[in-house]
């Protein structure tokens, strides 16, 4: 897989200059608003829904992260970032895998879905106790990365980010979908402090991939048989669950 993003780059010389929409997606103006949904902002262009059944394999690029340019904690370990990132592309891998599901390539070409996405406005908060600890990296599968990863972001507090993804024809760069998950919430006048936690972010990226799934699945079956791919929400499991 090439890897497109240095996460370290985004300490060295973090990203200013953005609102809420960070600039990562083509166009948000596209993007409709939903309530009650895991996903906030939804793009599906026109056809897309026939357009899937010509897909049978699907490139995850590592996400890229973005910091917001006000959080109270600037940096982060590269390595603690890229454990994340690393940690977010197997969820999704792993949940379009599974149980014989379609296959993962490392090349953008006809018959592929690339999914390019990323965690913006990334609102970091630093504990009293002191900041992250060394760990190891190096994890391969995503279920052993899920102890290491609860330990490392326990030691900060993820306060707000958003997650954006588009979902391209890897053969014309076509969009046929982008979406944004908003998750976390800054303290306010009228607005309590809202943490994000890892089973939480881990939740939604596999509410992802769970929905693409279900979708490229949709488009090989009789109408009058598909699945409600809005309505597949996973939560959140923590530790004690």
């Amino acid at each position: 897989m090439k890897r497109l993003t240095l996460v370290a780059l985004f300490l060295i010389f973090p990203i200013v200059g953005w609102g809420s929409d960070s600039g990562f997606l083509d166009d948000y103006s596209i993007l409709e608003q939903r309530t009650g949904d895991a996903i906030d902002r939804v793009y599906i262009a026109p056809g897309t829904e026939e357009r899937l059944a010509d897909y049978d394999a699907v490139l995850v690029d590592q996400p890229e992260v973005f910091m917001s340019p006000d959080s109270k904690y600037g940096g982060a370990k590269p390595d603690h970032l890229k454990m994340l990132a690393d940690s977010m592309r197997l969820a999704l891998v792993e949940r379009l895998q599974e149980d014989g599901g379609y296959k993962i390539v490392e090349e953008a070409g006809p018959g592929v879905v690339y999914i390019r996405w990323a965690i913006t406005d990334l609102y970091l908060k630093k504990k009293k106790r002191g900041f992250l600890s060394y760990t190891p990296i190096g994890f391969v599968v995503h279920a052993t990365a899920q102890a290491a990863i609860r330990d490392v972001w326990k030691k900060i507090d993820m306060v707000e980010l958003n997650i954006e993804v588009e979902f391209v024809d890897g053969a014309t760069g076509d969009v046929l979908a982008a979406v944004v998950a908003e998750r976390g919430a800054r303290k306010t006048d009228d607005q309590e402090q809202e943490l994000v936690s890892w089973e939480e972010l881990d939740a939604t990226i596999n509410t992802f991939g769970l929905r693409l799934r279900c979708s490229l699945d949709n488009a090989r079956i009789e109408a009058g048989s598909r699945e409600d791919c809005s309505q597949i929400l996973v939560e959140p499991v923590t530790e004690e669950s």
